[in-house]
């Protein structure tokens, strides 16, 4: 791993990866609409966690935003997140496919991934303010930033 790596360069990697990902506008996932601060908050956590973008890890991550980040945040984000976890865990209970697989998910698979990445956001060291400004961080590097909060790296997206 190049622990050198920053931040906007891991963001520039995960985008290079999924040129097919929503930037810069809104997202309307079923009934939910996520707006793109969001969203773009959304990307820089599956750098910074190294969680990649299998429905398994974006259960994890959308778990681990929901401790991991301040809890003083817009009502918005909480309808949000699990209004995301609902709607995969819904289409799995109805055994369509999610995201990028082909193949159904079981319902209490998507719950036990939720729940690892909601534990891993109780465990960090400070919590991440959920207002923090993507350009404040972007040019630290990402080994530091995993330190300053306590993060364990999943390792998706560092620099090979």
């Amino acid at each position: 791993m190049n622990n050198q790596q920053t931040l906007r360069q891991g963001l520039e990697n995960y985008y290079r990866s999924n040129p097919e990902f929503t930037r810069n506008r809104d997202l309307q996932l079923g009934w939910l609409r996520i707006p793109w601060r969001d969203l773009q908050r959304h990307d820089i956590m599956h750098i910074v966690t190294g969680y990649n973008t299998t429905i398994d890890d974006e259960m994890r991550l959308i778990g681990f935003l929901l401790t991991g980040l301040s809890w003083c945040r817009p009502w918005t984000y909480y309808v949000q997140n699990i209004g995301s976890a609902a709607e995969i865990f819904w289409r799995s209970c109805w055994g369509q496919a999610v995201g990028n697989s082909p193949m159904p998910y079981r319902p209490l698979d998507i719950l036990r991934f939720y729940l690892t990445g909601i534990k891993q956001g109780l465990r960090v060291h400070q919590q991440i303010d959920a207002y923090m400004d993507p350009a404040t961080v972007m040019d630290q590097d990402l080994k530091t930033l995993r330190q300053t909060y306590g993060i364990k790296n999943a390792g998706a997206w560092d620099a090979k």
